[in-house]
């Protein structure tokens, strides 16, 4: 009895050994599995055909512009801040910059709050198309370290887009006015090119022309613009010639080169009051087109002598011009949502999606603006239809 109360013992003592050391095993293999998978994973980008350029750690992101112009520091500034509302980007400070080198610096500044696919944006990388010397694009042309240039307008869109041969990164244009016109992109859907993303509305423009004549039905339309390719595709003249094979109403064009600089300018609106002046005794209307009043504390003495000879006043380009002096302004698209669809396309791209799948169409809803106070000078009675569509009506008190 008493052996095999020891033998009994004994296997019992065997037993927990063993239990011992399987479980001892299995809690060293287990602290080491832990440990290899927090190690960083490695992709393999050359040969993982699941792997896109776009998610590797870092993607470097430069700026291309024509020149500076508020609507697109506008629309850079609501695109870093819904970057930040995101949360892909934290630090951002979100403020009323003057100079697309300002709001530059500041997306510049932010950190990126993801680990893969992160954008950053390279302080140093923001260039001027009309300040650039041939070389001085040749080599940005040239550039090996960059992922993605953020192009605003019609003209720097279509240089990138005739020298896409040249670059190895992607490219992504808004602010361009008409960019199929423009030859930046071919159609909605369809490129020129494997590099490249447009924000598009085609037809932007026309909506806005066919809201003006359905409103004012003018007869004798007057445009003044500078007298080049870009400029009559971003001032929607083809759209204006279109539409005056529909309807038979005349187009009058004077010609005024834009101003170079700022030492330009007195010039400029000089050759611009005066082409205004030509154009007064031939039109009913006159629609000022991008491009032309930019300074817009120069409105309304350019406008005076236009408002008071009867003509209605259509501005192209912001509702700022319309509470200044003109009769009326179409938003069809604002710096505000253009730039939340600029952040969501850049989010999407930043999470693999290739740059040829991205939606390149977008409409924004339209918004009609008024000036009661011109309307009353001009002694034009607007139907009651448009007050009552208007998203704003200004008044003597607002253009003070």
């Amino acid at each position: 009895m008493k052996n095999l109360i020891t033998k009994t013992i004994c296997i019992i003592c065997v037993t927990a050994m063993l239990v011992l050391s399987v479980t001892g095993c299995a809690m060293n293999s287990g602290g080491e599995q832990a440990d290899t998978a927090g190690e960083p994973r490695e992709f393999d980008f050359e040969n993982d055909p699941n792997i896109s350029r776009q998610t590797k750690a870092g993607i470097r992101v430069a700026c291309f512009l024509e020149e500076e112009y508020q609507y697109w520091t506008d629309e850079l500034k609501y695109m870093s801040s819904e970057l930040q509302s995101a949360g892909r980007i934290s630090r951002y400070q979100a403020r009323n910059y003057s100079t697309m080198e300002e709001a530059w610096d500041a997306l510049a500044g932010a950190i990126s709050m993801t680990t893969r696919g992160k954008a950053v944006f390279v302080p140093e990388y923001i260039f001027t198309y009309n300040d650039m010397t041939a070389e001085e694009l040749d080599e940005m042309l040239g550039l090996e370290d960059i992922d993605l240039m953020l192009t605003f307008g019609s003209v720097c869109g279509k240089y990138l887009t005739a020298n896409a041969d040249r670059i190895s990164y992607d490219y992504m244009v808004f602010g361009a006015a008409n960019p199929i016109a423009g030859g930046i992109v071919r159609s909605e859907t369809e490129r020129y090119n494997d590099h490249s993303f447009a924000m598009t509305d085609s037809g932007e423009t026309e909506r806005a022309l066919q809201v003006a004549y359905d409103i004012f039905g003018f007869k004798d339309i007057g445009v003044v613009y500078e007298d080049n390719e870009a400029a009559y595709i971003y001032s929607g003249i083809d759209v204006l010639e279109e539409m005056s094979e529909k309807y038979g109403f005349r187009i009058h064009r004077e010609f005024v080169d834009e101003a170079a600089d700022e030492a330009d300018n007195d010039r400029h609106y000089r050759e611009l009051k005066e082409a205004y002046d030509r154009l007064i005794p031939q039109i009913d209307t006159l629609l000022i087109t991008t491009g032309t009043l930019e300074d817009y504390d120069r409105i309304p003495e350019l406008l005076n002598d236009v408002i008071d000879a009867g003509i209605v006043t259509i501005a192209q380009d912001t509702e700022e011009q319309c509470r200044l002096g003109a009769m009326m302004h179409l938003m069809v698209t604002n710096a505000e949502d253009d730039g939340m669809f600029m952040a969501k396309t850049i989010g999407r791209y930043c999470d693999g999606v290739p740059i040829t799948s991205l939606n390149m169409v977008y409409v924004a809803e339209p918004r009609l603006y008024l000036n009661y106070e011109v309307a009353r000078r001009t002694g034009y009675r607007l139907p009651m239809s448009a007050y009552m569509s208007a998203q704003t009506i200004y008044t003597a008190e607002d253009m003070k």
